[in-house]
Protein backbone atom coordinates (compact mmCIF):
# COMPACT_ATOMS: atom_id res chain seq x y z
CA UNK A 1 0.00 0.00 0.00
CA UNK A 2 2.66 2.33 1.04
CA UNK A 3 4.38 1.84 -2.52
CA UNK A 4 1.19 2.42 -4.41
CA UNK A 5 0.86 5.95 -2.42
CA UNK A 6 4.49 6.90 -3.20
CA UNK A 7 4.13 6.21 -6.61
CA UNK A 8 0.97 7.98 -7.03
CA UNK A 9 2.78 10.77 -4.82
CA UNK A 10 5.48 10.74 -7.47
CA UNK A 11 3.63 10.72 -10.55
CA UNK A 12 1.49 13.76 -9.18
CA UNK A 13 4.49 15.42 -8.42
CA UNK A 14 6.20 14.85 -11.63
CA UNK A 15 3.01 16.21 -13.18
CA UNK A 16 2.97 19.43 -11.30
CA UNK A 17 6.73 20.03 -12.16
CA UNK A 18 5.94 19.54 -16.11
CA UNK A 19 3.21 21.82 -15.58
CA UNK A 20 5.00 24.51 -14.24
CA UNK A 21 7.96 23.93 -16.52
CA UNK A 22 4.85 24.39 -19.44
CA UNK A 23 3.91 27.67 -18.31
CA UNK A 24 7.44 29.07 -17.66
CA UNK A 25 8.41 28.42 -21.36
CA UNK A 26 4.50 29.91 -22.48
CA UNK A 27 3.89 26.16 -23.68
CA UNK A 28 5.33 26.56 -27.24
CA UNK A 29 8.27 24.61 -28.01
CA UNK A 30 9.49 23.67 -31.52
CA UNK A 31 10.92 20.95 -32.91
CA UNK A 32 13.48 21.58 -35.87
CA UNK A 33 15.71 18.62 -37.26
CA UNK A 34 18.44 20.49 -40.05
CA UNK A 35 21.32 19.05 -42.00
CA UNK A 36 24.53 19.73 -42.63
CA UNK A 37 25.75 23.29 -42.50
CA UNK A 38 22.39 24.56 -42.11
CA UNK A 39 21.73 22.55 -38.77
CA UNK A 40 25.11 24.26 -37.73
CA UNK A 41 23.77 27.79 -38.55
CA UNK A 42 20.22 27.96 -38.50
CA UNK A 43 20.70 28.97 -34.62
CA UNK A 44 22.01 32.42 -35.80
CA UNK A 45 18.62 33.26 -37.04
CA UNK A 46 16.47 31.73 -33.85
CA UNK A 47 17.22 35.39 -32.37
CA UNK A 48 15.44 37.57 -35.09
CA UNK A 49 12.14 34.56 -34.71
CA UNK A 50 12.05 35.02 -30.85
CA UNK A 51 12.40 38.59 -30.76
CA UNK A 52 8.92 38.65 -32.27
CA UNK A 53 7.81 35.50 -30.50
CA UNK A 54 9.21 35.34 -27.04
CA UNK A 55 7.33 32.90 -25.53
CA UNK A 56 8.40 29.88 -27.86
CA UNK A 57 11.38 28.06 -27.27
CA UNK A 58 12.98 26.80 -30.26
CA UNK A 59 14.85 23.32 -29.91
CA UNK A 60 17.07 22.66 -33.37
CA UNK A 61 18.92 19.18 -33.74
CA UNK A 62 21.42 18.97 -36.42
CA UNK A 63 22.10 16.04 -38.14
CA UNK A 64 24.93 14.72 -40.58
CA UNK A 65 23.40 14.40 -44.27
CA UNK A 66 25.14 11.04 -43.82
CA UNK A 67 23.01 10.02 -41.59
CA UNK A 68 19.88 12.61 -42.54
CA UNK A 69 17.91 9.86 -44.52
CA UNK A 70 18.19 6.90 -42.53
CA UNK A 71 17.17 8.90 -38.99
CA UNK A 72 14.52 10.18 -40.76
CA UNK A 73 13.14 6.77 -42.06
CA UNK A 74 13.54 5.45 -38.64
CA UNK A 75 11.49 8.53 -37.12
CA UNK A 76 8.78 7.90 -39.10
CA UNK A 77 8.62 4.08 -38.60
CA UNK A 78 8.65 5.25 -34.78
CA UNK A 79 6.69 8.05 -35.06
CA UNK A 80 8.98 10.25 -33.20
CA UNK A 81 9.08 13.09 -35.70
CA UNK A 82 10.35 17.03 -35.12
CA UNK A 83 7.43 19.63 -36.02
CA UNK A 84 9.62 20.84 -38.91
CA UNK A 85 12.38 19.15 -40.96
CA UNK A 86 14.77 20.00 -43.61
CA UNK A 87 14.26 17.98 -46.53
CA UNK A 88 16.51 17.50 -49.71
CA UNK A 89 14.45 18.14 -52.81
CA UNK A 90 15.10 14.36 -53.86
CA UNK A 91 13.96 12.88 -50.35
CA UNK A 92 10.49 14.71 -50.81
CA UNK A 93 8.61 11.68 -52.64
CA UNK A 94 9.65 9.03 -50.26
CA UNK A 95 8.24 10.52 -47.72
CA UNK A 96 5.09 11.48 -49.20
CA UNK A 97 4.60 7.98 -50.23
CA UNK A 98 5.10 7.48 -46.71
CA UNK A 99 2.31 9.59 -45.80
CA UNK A 100 4.51 11.60 -43.24
CA UNK A 101 4.25 15.25 -44.97
CA UNK A 102 1.27 17.67 -44.08
CA UNK A 103 -0.73 19.34 -47.14
CA UNK A 104 0.50 22.88 -46.72
CA UNK A 105 -2.21 24.33 -48.97
CA UNK A 106 -4.35 26.01 -46.42
CA UNK A 107 -1.38 27.70 -44.87
CA UNK A 108 -0.70 29.15 -48.13
CA UNK A 109 -4.08 30.19 -49.01
CA UNK A 110 -4.54 31.92 -45.94
CA UNK A 111 -0.81 33.09 -45.63
CA UNK A 112 0.59 36.86 -46.21
CA UNK A 113 3.97 35.96 -46.94
CA UNK A 114 3.80 32.39 -48.98
CA UNK A 115 2.97 32.53 -52.20
CA UNK A 116 3.63 30.05 -54.80
CA UNK A 117 4.53 32.72 -57.54
CA UNK A 118 7.24 33.67 -55.65
CA UNK A 119 9.49 30.43 -56.07
CA UNK A 120 11.16 29.67 -59.33
CA UNK A 121 8.88 26.97 -61.15
CA UNK A 122 11.45 24.20 -60.83
CA UNK A 123 11.89 24.68 -57.40
CA UNK A 124 8.46 24.31 -56.33
CA UNK A 125 7.55 21.64 -58.65
CA UNK A 126 9.55 19.46 -56.01
CA UNK A 127 7.41 20.19 -53.40
CA UNK A 128 4.18 19.07 -55.86
CA UNK A 129 2.49 15.48 -55.41
CA UNK A 130 -1.39 15.43 -57.17
CA UNK A 131 -1.08 18.88 -57.64
CA UNK A 132 -1.22 19.73 -53.63
CA UNK A 133 1.97 21.47 -51.82
CA UNK A 134 3.57 19.56 -49.39
CA UNK A 135 7.00 21.59 -48.71
CA UNK A 136 8.07 24.72 -49.07
CA UNK A 137 11.30 25.60 -50.90
CA UNK A 138 13.86 26.86 -48.32
CA UNK A 139 17.17 27.60 -50.52
CA UNK A 140 17.92 26.20 -54.09
CA UNK A 141 21.12 25.09 -55.82
CA UNK A 142 21.71 25.44 -59.55
CA UNK A 143 24.28 23.88 -62.02
CA UNK A 144 26.18 26.37 -64.26
CA UNK A 145 29.48 26.62 -65.89
CA UNK A 146 32.55 27.58 -63.74
CA UNK A 147 35.45 28.45 -66.46
CA UNK A 148 39.04 29.90 -66.27
CA UNK A 149 38.48 33.46 -67.72
CA UNK A 150 42.47 33.36 -68.69
CA UNK A 151 42.73 29.90 -70.06
CA UNK A 152 39.57 30.53 -72.16
CA UNK A 153 40.99 34.02 -73.26
CA UNK A 154 45.00 32.15 -73.92
CA UNK A 155 42.73 30.39 -76.58
CA UNK A 156 41.01 32.61 -77.68
CA UNK A 157 37.28 31.41 -76.80
CA UNK A 158 34.22 32.35 -74.93
CA UNK A 159 32.16 30.08 -72.78
CA UNK A 160 30.41 27.73 -74.95
CA UNK A 161 26.50 28.79 -75.91
CA UNK A 162 24.80 25.97 -77.14
CA UNK A 163 26.51 22.14 -77.90
CA UNK A 164 27.93 22.52 -81.02
CA UNK A 165 29.88 25.36 -79.41
CA UNK A 166 31.11 22.53 -76.99
CA UNK A 167 32.49 20.94 -78.90
CA UNK A 168 34.32 23.26 -81.14
CA UNK A 169 35.76 25.31 -78.00
CA UNK A 170 36.42 21.94 -76.05
CA UNK A 171 38.49 21.14 -79.03
CA UNK A 172 40.84 24.29 -78.91
CA UNK A 173 41.32 23.78 -74.93
CA UNK A 174 42.42 20.14 -74.47
CA UNK A 175 46.10 19.50 -74.67
CA UNK A 176 47.71 16.69 -76.30
CA UNK A 177 51.55 16.44 -74.76
CA UNK A 178 54.26 15.51 -76.92
CA UNK A 179 53.44 12.17 -75.60
CA UNK A 180 50.36 11.70 -76.76
CA UNK A 181 48.75 12.09 -73.62
CA UNK A 182 46.11 14.78 -72.53
CA UNK A 183 47.47 16.53 -69.92
CA UNK A 184 44.36 19.39 -69.93
CA UNK A 185 40.64 18.87 -70.83
CA UNK A 186 38.19 21.18 -71.82
CA UNK A 187 35.53 20.14 -69.32
CA UNK A 188 35.24 17.60 -66.15
CA UNK A 189 31.68 15.77 -66.77
CA UNK A 190 31.11 12.39 -64.41
CA UNK A 191 28.70 9.69 -65.23
CA UNK A 192 26.38 11.04 -62.44
CA UNK A 193 22.54 11.31 -63.15
CA UNK A 194 22.89 15.00 -62.11
CA UNK A 195 25.24 16.11 -64.80
CA UNK A 196 23.66 13.59 -67.39
CA UNK A 197 19.75 14.68 -67.06
CA UNK A 198 20.62 18.34 -68.10
CA UNK A 199 21.48 17.03 -71.22
CA UNK A 200 18.29 14.86 -71.84
CA UNK A 201 16.16 17.98 -70.43
CA UNK A 202 18.03 20.80 -72.84
CA UNK A 203 16.69 18.27 -76.15
CA UNK A 204 13.12 18.12 -74.18
CA UNK A 205 14.07 14.37 -73.17
CA UNK A 206 12.29 12.72 -70.13
CA UNK A 207 13.71 9.22 -68.60
CA UNK A 208 9.87 9.21 -67.50
CA UNK A 209 6.47 11.09 -68.33
CA UNK A 210 4.81 11.49 -64.98
CA UNK A 211 1.43 12.44 -66.59
CA UNK A 212 1.04 9.16 -68.57
CA UNK A 213 3.82 6.57 -66.98
CA UNK A 214 5.57 6.18 -70.00
CA UNK A 215 9.23 5.24 -69.48
CA UNK A 216 10.91 7.38 -72.54
CA UNK A 217 14.52 6.39 -71.73
CA UNK A 218 14.83 5.03 -75.73
CA UNK A 219 13.09 8.18 -77.01
CA UNK A 220 14.91 9.73 -79.69
CA UNK A 221 15.40 13.00 -77.63
CA UNK A 222 16.87 11.06 -74.81
CA UNK A 223 19.17 8.77 -77.30
CA UNK A 224 20.64 11.91 -78.88
CA UNK A 225 21.28 13.13 -74.97
CA UNK A 226 23.57 10.33 -75.05
CA UNK A 227 25.43 10.70 -77.62
CA UNK A 228 26.14 13.86 -77.15
CA UNK A 229 27.41 12.85 -73.90
CA UNK A 230 29.43 9.94 -74.57
CA UNK A 231 30.73 12.33 -77.56
CA UNK A 232 31.68 14.28 -74.74
CA UNK A 233 34.16 11.98 -73.64
CA UNK A 234 34.83 9.70 -76.59
CA UNK A 235 36.72 13.08 -78.09
CA UNK A 236 38.24 13.24 -75.01
CA UNK A 237 36.92 16.77 -74.32
CA UNK A 238 36.36 15.52 -70.58
CA UNK A 239 38.04 12.54 -68.99
CA UNK A 240 36.27 9.36 -69.52
CA UNK A 241 36.10 8.00 -66.16
CA UNK A 242 37.32 9.95 -62.79
CA UNK A 243 40.88 10.86 -62.54
CA UNK A 244 41.05 10.73 -59.08
CA UNK A 245 42.15 14.15 -58.90
CA UNK A 246 40.83 16.81 -56.43
CA UNK A 247 38.60 19.15 -58.71
CA UNK A 248 40.36 22.37 -57.11
CA UNK A 249 43.38 21.42 -57.72
CA UNK A 250 42.67 19.95 -61.07
CA UNK A 251 40.56 23.76 -61.87
CA UNK A 252 43.75 25.77 -60.32
CA UNK A 253 46.26 23.97 -62.06
CA UNK A 254 44.46 23.99 -65.39
CA UNK A 255 44.10 20.48 -65.50
CA UNK A 256 40.36 21.54 -66.08
CA UNK A 257 39.47 24.71 -67.48
CA UNK A 258 36.02 23.87 -67.03
CA UNK A 259 33.15 22.40 -64.97
CA UNK A 260 29.56 22.22 -63.87
CA UNK A 261 28.61 22.72 -60.18
CA UNK A 262 26.59 24.34 -57.82
CA UNK A 263 26.55 28.37 -55.96
CA UNK A 264 28.80 26.42 -52.85
CA UNK A 265 31.78 26.54 -55.56
CA UNK A 266 32.06 30.13 -55.29
CA UNK A 267 33.08 30.41 -51.65
CA UNK A 268 35.01 27.15 -51.81
CA UNK A 269 37.10 28.74 -55.10
CA UNK A 270 38.03 31.82 -53.30
CA UNK A 271 39.11 29.90 -50.08
CA UNK A 272 40.72 27.11 -51.53
CA UNK A 273 42.17 28.27 -54.86
CA UNK A 274 42.79 32.15 -53.27
CA UNK A 275 45.91 32.35 -56.31
CA UNK A 276 43.38 32.22 -59.18
CA UNK A 277 40.92 34.93 -57.65
CA UNK A 278 39.54 36.71 -60.58
CA UNK A 279 40.73 34.79 -63.16
CA UNK A 280 37.91 32.23 -63.17
CA UNK A 281 33.96 33.04 -63.69
CA UNK A 282 30.50 30.95 -64.81
CA UNK A 283 28.34 31.12 -67.39
CA UNK A 284 24.99 29.85 -67.99
CA UNK A 285 24.25 26.24 -69.41
CA UNK A 286 24.97 25.19 -72.95
CA UNK A 287 22.19 25.34 -74.85
CA UNK A 288 19.99 22.97 -77.29
CA UNK A 289 16.67 23.03 -77.60
CA UNK A 290 16.73 24.67 -74.16
CA UNK A 291 19.69 25.19 -71.77
CA UNK A 292 18.12 23.19 -68.42
CA UNK A 293 19.83 22.89 -65.77
CA UNK A 294 19.05 20.77 -62.79
CA UNK A 295 18.30 22.44 -59.40
CA UNK A 296 18.27 21.06 -56.33
CA UNK A 297 18.46 22.87 -52.61
CA UNK A 298 16.29 21.73 -49.54
CA UNK A 299 12.53 22.56 -48.76
CA UNK A 300 10.97 22.81 -45.57
CA UNK A 301 8.09 20.35 -44.39
CA UNK A 302 5.86 19.95 -41.72
CA UNK A 303 4.70 16.21 -40.34
CA UNK A 304 1.44 15.14 -39.70
CA UNK A 305 1.95 14.17 -36.52
CA UNK A 306 3.24 17.91 -35.02
CA UNK A 307 1.11 18.96 -32.44
CA UNK A 308 2.17 22.36 -33.31
CA UNK A 309 1.60 22.89 -36.81
CA UNK A 310 0.55 26.56 -36.54
CA UNK A 311 3.55 27.79 -35.15
CA UNK A 312 5.71 25.44 -37.02
CA UNK A 313 4.29 27.35 -40.60
CA UNK A 314 4.35 30.87 -38.83
CA UNK A 315 8.43 29.46 -38.29
CA UNK A 316 8.27 28.87 -41.97
CA UNK A 317 6.99 31.53 -42.53
CA UNK A 318 9.30 33.47 -40.93
CA UNK A 319 12.37 31.81 -43.17
CA UNK A 320 10.50 32.68 -46.15
CA UNK A 321 10.49 36.22 -45.73
CA UNK A 322 12.54 37.84 -48.26
CA UNK A 323 15.13 39.84 -46.02
CA UNK A 324 15.21 36.88 -43.86
CA UNK A 325 16.08 35.08 -47.48
CA UNK A 326 19.06 37.91 -47.49
CA UNK A 327 20.11 37.26 -44.16
CA UNK A 328 20.24 33.44 -44.53
CA UNK A 329 22.10 33.90 -47.78
CA UNK A 330 24.88 36.38 -45.98
CA UNK A 331 25.42 33.65 -43.31
CA UNK A 332 25.60 30.28 -45.07
CA UNK A 333 25.80 31.53 -49.40
CA UNK A 334 22.70 29.36 -50.14
CA UNK A 335 20.63 31.05 -52.65
CA UNK A 336 17.30 32.23 -52.03
CA UNK A 337 14.25 30.17 -52.89
CA UNK A 338 11.84 33.39 -53.00
CA UNK A 339 12.04 35.86 -56.05
CA UNK A 340 11.92 38.47 -54.20
CA UNK A 341 14.94 38.31 -52.38
CA UNK A 342 16.84 38.12 -55.63
CA UNK A 343 16.27 42.34 -56.01
CA UNK A 344 18.93 43.00 -52.88
CA UNK A 345 21.43 44.70 -54.28
CA UNK A 346 24.17 41.61 -52.96
CA UNK A 347 22.11 39.82 -55.86
CA UNK A 348 21.85 42.69 -58.12
CA UNK A 349 25.23 44.12 -58.05
CA UNK A 350 27.07 40.69 -58.20
CA UNK A 351 27.75 39.75 -61.85
CA UNK A 352 28.22 35.98 -60.78
CA UNK A 353 25.01 35.53 -59.00
CA UNK A 354 23.16 37.10 -62.02
CA UNK A 355 24.20 34.38 -63.72
CA UNK A 356 22.79 31.63 -61.43
CA UNK A 357 19.42 34.40 -60.82
CA UNK A 358 19.51 33.80 -65.13
CA UNK A 359 19.71 29.88 -65.10
CA UNK A 360 16.45 29.58 -62.15
CA UNK A 361 14.21 30.40 -64.52
CA UNK A 362 15.13 27.17 -67.18
CA UNK A 363 15.96 24.48 -64.54
CA UNK A 364 14.21 21.04 -63.49
CA UNK A 365 14.30 18.43 -60.75
CA UNK A 366 14.17 14.52 -61.51
CA UNK A 367 10.98 12.79 -61.68
CA UNK A 368 9.24 13.54 -58.23
CA UNK A 369 9.04 9.99 -57.44
CA UNK A 370 10.35 7.30 -54.56
CA UNK A 371 12.24 5.10 -57.36
CA UNK A 372 14.21 7.68 -58.34
CA UNK A 373 17.31 6.33 -57.16
CA UNK A 374 16.80 2.98 -58.27
CA UNK A 375 16.28 4.61 -61.61
CA UNK A 376 19.07 6.91 -61.78
CA UNK A 377 21.43 4.37 -60.76
CA UNK A 378 20.46 2.22 -63.76
CA UNK A 379 20.85 5.34 -65.83
CA UNK A 380 24.58 5.92 -64.50
CA UNK A 381 25.14 2.09 -64.78
CA UNK A 382 24.00 2.06 -68.50
CA UNK A 383 25.60 5.58 -70.02
CA UNK A 384 29.14 3.83 -68.89
CA UNK A 385 29.17 0.51 -69.84
CA UNK A 386 28.34 2.67 -73.42
CA UNK A 387 31.52 4.70 -72.44
CA UNK A 388 33.85 2.71 -71.09
CA UNK A 389 32.27 -1.19 -71.94
CA UNK A 390 31.80 0.31 -75.66
CA UNK A 391 28.23 -1.50 -75.57
CA UNK A 392 25.82 -0.20 -78.52
CA UNK A 393 23.59 2.58 -77.48
CA UNK A 394 20.45 1.36 -78.70
CA UNK A 395 20.96 -1.99 -76.97
CA UNK A 396 21.77 -0.27 -73.32
CA UNK A 397 19.07 2.15 -73.67
CA UNK A 398 16.53 -1.15 -74.29
CA UNK A 399 18.18 -2.69 -70.83
CA UNK A 400 17.67 0.34 -69.25
CA UNK A 401 13.98 0.56 -70.04
CA UNK A 402 13.55 -2.83 -68.68
CA UNK A 403 15.44 -2.50 -65.63
CA UNK A 404 13.30 1.10 -65.00
CA UNK A 405 9.66 -1.09 -65.67
CA UNK A 406 10.82 -3.36 -63.20
CA UNK A 407 11.46 -1.21 -60.63
CA UNK A 408 8.24 0.78 -61.49
CA UNK A 409 6.42 -2.44 -61.16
Amino acid sequence: MKNKIYVCSLLIFLTVFSSCGKKQSGGKKLVIWAMGEEGLRLEQVVPLFKKENPDVEIEIQQIPWSAAHEKLVTAVAGDVLPDISQLGTTWMSEFYTMGALENLDEYIKSSQIVNTKNYFKGSLETCLFDDKIYGIPWYVDIRVLFYRKDLYKKFGVEPPKNWEEMVSVGKKLTEVGKDGKIFSYAYTISIHWQEICPFIWQNNGEIIDLKTKEIKVTSPEVKEAIKFFVKLKKENLCPTTALGVDLVYAFRTGQYKSFFSGPYMIEILKKQAPEIEGKWSVALMPKKKTRTSFVGGSNLVIFKKSKNKELAWKFIEFLSRPEIQVEWYKITSDLPSVRTAWENEIFVNNSMLKVFREQLEDAKSPPNIPEWEQIAEVLHQKVEEIIVGGKDIDLALKEAEEKIRSILK
